[in-house]
């Protein structure tokens, strides 16, 4: 099991959200992440750094796996 560490913008971004169900969602798909963390998509934007995404059906979370944690770095919210 690997902690989550959220940079600010993805706190933002979770605190914002519309509703509870909205909420339950992203905290869903962050359990995910976060009990599987290789499970999801690479999608590097930088040579040599890890980036993945993985999505539910309204939200998604961009994260990195480092140290043993899972460095969220955005969350986005389409519902």
């Amino acid at each position: 099991m690997h902690g989550v560490v959220m940079d600010d913008k993805a706190a933002q971004v979770l605190a914002g959200l519309p509703d509870d169900a909205a909420w339950h969602e992203v905290a869903e798909l962050l359990a995910d992440v976060r009990a599987r963390p290789r499970a999801h998509p690479d999608v590097r934007e930088i040579v040599g750094a890890e980036v993945r995404e993985a999505f539910s059906a309204f939200g998604w979370v961009q994260y990195a796996v480092r140290d043993g944690a899972v460095a969220v770095r955005d969350i986005g919210w389409t519902g």
